[in-house]
């Protein structure tokens, strides 16, 4: 089996000949390539190139191309700040009169906005480099709920998520940020993605009580992954933090993947998700990958593959390595999969 083929096994609940390894490394692939963050997300040529040579260096089976995030927001009309050496943040929000925000916000802005544009180009290069050996994985953040947040401020937003007076105002707010992330994703597949990922990572249980994710992100879960599989995208949904209280609803919703954060339990996850959704993760990108010794993160991917006998499960970082995550710590995950024996 080729990568692509390994991935796509997992992912179609079937066994690979090996566990397929990917990371979410877009700050590390810039990094290793000598790139910024200004350099790497506003040039399509530096960011595909970084990808394409860190899976060749790593004989990593899949490619995770991500910008940062805060693109849809960006594209809406979020204010938005671009460090040279960090990744792009916003750093404001649109408005809370959710009249205004519905008449503004619109899946039309994604195709005139640069910073998607350039994204896409990216995807397109990709597509024509990686010639089918190699999965290619778009992440199109964020996700519904996170996006609402954002264009309306986190403050007011989460305090108003408590006044039953605006739940009905705030639920058509989500649904009209759903209408734009559902089209980021078929602008990906149409660029060149073999599958999609999201991240909705405001709605977990680090911020959100389990109710709350039931009323405000897990329709528009099921709505996206509705959508998507009519048309023939698989996508991966990633929520930060602890999903140990959320995972059976995340589960019944039936994403082709859920990518774990460290904080989860993994065995609990493999419990709950088996036979539902392939899971991606779940080290702790800082704390093993980045602080940690090559001992550790053997060990921790040893243990991630035998919690799941090896099946259902794309071992990696459970969120984004850290710029300069050392060089010896990725060889000794990708040698630890690589050898790996049930």
């Amino acid at each position: 089996m080729n990568g692509f083929e390994r991935i796509m096994a997992v992912l179609n609940g079937k066994n690979a000949d090996m566990p397929p390894i990917m990371l979410h490394n877009f700050m590390t692939a810039a990094e290793q390539s000598g790139f910024n963050m200004k350099q790497y997300r506003s040039d399509a040529k530096n960011m595909a190139n970084s990808h394409i040579a860190m899976a060749r260096k790593y004989g990593l089976d899949g490619v995770f191309l991500d910008v940062d995030t805060c693109l849809e927001a960006h594209a809406i009309g979020v204010p938005t700040d671009f460090p040279d050496d960090e990744p792009a943040r916003a750093c404001g929000s649109i408005s809370t009169d959710i009249e205004f925000l519905l008449e503004k916000i619109s899946p039309d802005r994604l195709h005139t906005d640069e910073r998607i544009g350039i994204m896409l180009e990216a995807v397109r290069i990709m597509r024509k480099e990686l010639d089918g050996e190699t999965l290619l994985r778009v992440n199109v953040d964020q996700g519904p709920f996170s996006l609402a947040m954002l264009a309306y401020g986190m403050t007011d937003f989460m305090m108003d998520l408590l006044d039953e007076d605006l739940t009905g105002d705030i639920l058509k707010l989500i649904d009209r940020c759903c209408d734009v992330h559902i089209e980021f994703h078929k602008l990906a597949r149409e660029a060149g993605a073999d599958i999609t990922s999201f991240g909705d990572s405001s709605c977990g249980p680090d911020l959100l009580s389990a109710e709350c994710y039931r009323t405000f992100a897990m329709p528009f879960h099921k709505r996206i992954k509705d959508e998507l599989d009519n048309a023939g995208i698989k996508t991966i949904c990633h929520i930060c933090g602890n999903l140990d209280k959320i995972l059976d609803d995340v589960a019944k919703v039936g994403f082709t993947g859920i990518e774990v954060d460290y904080k989860t339990n993994i065995g609990l996850a493999h419990k709950v998700l088996k036979g539902k959704s392939a899971v991606f993760g779940c080290i702790d990108p800082s704390g093993i990958f980045y602080f940690g010794s090559p001992e550790q993160v053997a060990a921790k991917t040893k243990e991630a593959l035998d919690t799941f006998s090896g099946d259902g499960i794309v071992v990696g970082a459970g969120c984004a390595l850290p710029r300069n995550t050392p060089d010896e710590n990725i060889r000794a995950y990708v040698q630890a999969a690589r050898t790996w024996q049930g």
